[in-house]
């Protein structure tokens, strides 16, 4: 709630109503220039005069956000993120279009589920190593639990160390902290697919998850962090290296990311 707050104080201070800090806290400042916003009741609770000012500002902006109703659901979450993208940087976002995300493939992953793959990879839970890990991450089902390794393919280890290099030369371990990019969903685990029969990448320790949480199996752009344009550069660094999330390919399971490519 505080960083829709500090979002409505910025657009009021824009409009020259509000002259109070930044500080995401509704105070006698913050109400007293909402009241001066047409289709703003003084007398509803704070949550529905802020959405409903979210809403506001967004179709003024030409941002689809559907019935100024007050209601915080996933098209006013979409509109809330393109406001704040928009009030930050000065443009809209990039358009999203999974098919024109080129993905190399250096390391010459194969697509998954075809006998290339067998090949490449073998059975199930085969070539599984211990690997260290540039920065510390914290398990996402136990944060207070912590790890400096994990295990995966030996065929993906050296990729993987690369990747999270990068990752924390670009962010540093205190972003990647308040990004939850440390929040780690594991990497090999021989199990199907959630709500199918498939085994997983992660039956061949080719896969992981990150900041599950935020980022839920069938929460799409809209909803899921990983998508937000601060982790551009995070998925910038997997995908050099031939990595794939389903996130960008597919738009679900954003905490995702896998070294085989997909199937057509």
């Amino acid at each position: 709630m505080k960083r829709r707050i500090k979002l409505v104080q910025q657009i009021l201070k824009e409009k020259g109503l509000y002259r109070g800090a930044i500080d995401g806290i509704f105070g006698p400042l913050t109400r007293r220039a909402m009241a001066q916003i047409e289709g703003i009741n003084p007398i509803l609770p704070i949550t529905r005069q802020v959405t409903r000012f979210i809403q506001i500002s967004a179709k003024e902006r030409g941002i689809s956000i559907g019935p100024i109703d007050g209601l915080w659901g996933p098209r006013t979450n979409a509109g809330f993120l393109e406001l704040e993208y928009r009030l930050k940087h000065g443009e809209p976002q990039p358009p999203w279009r999974p098919d024109e995300i080129e993905v190399p493939n250096p390391n010459r992953w194969p697509v998954q589920r075809t006998r290339e793959f067998d090949e490449f990879f073998g059975a199930r839970g085969s070539q599984i190593i211990l690997v260290d890990l540039p920065y510390e991450l914290k398990l996402s089902w136990d944060l207070r639990a912590k790890v400096r390794r994990t295990r995966c393919h030996a065929k993906v280890a050296d990729s993987l160390q690369r990747v999270l290099q990068k990752v924390k030369e670009i962010y540093g371990e205190e972003n990647i902290s308040k990004l939850h990019l440390d929040h780690f969903g594991g990497c090999y685990n021989e199990r199907a697919i959630r709500n199918g029969t498939a085994w997983s990448m992660h039956s061949w320790g080719i896969a992981l998850d990150f900041d599950p949480t935020r980022n839920q199996l069938n929460w799409g752009r809209d909803r899921a962090r990983l998508a937000h344009p601060d982790y551009h550069e995070w998925w910038k660094c997997w995908e050099e290296e031939g990595w794939i999330s389903l996130g960008r390919k597919r738009n679900f399971d954003w905490m995702h990311v896998q070294a085989a490519r997909l199937q057509e």
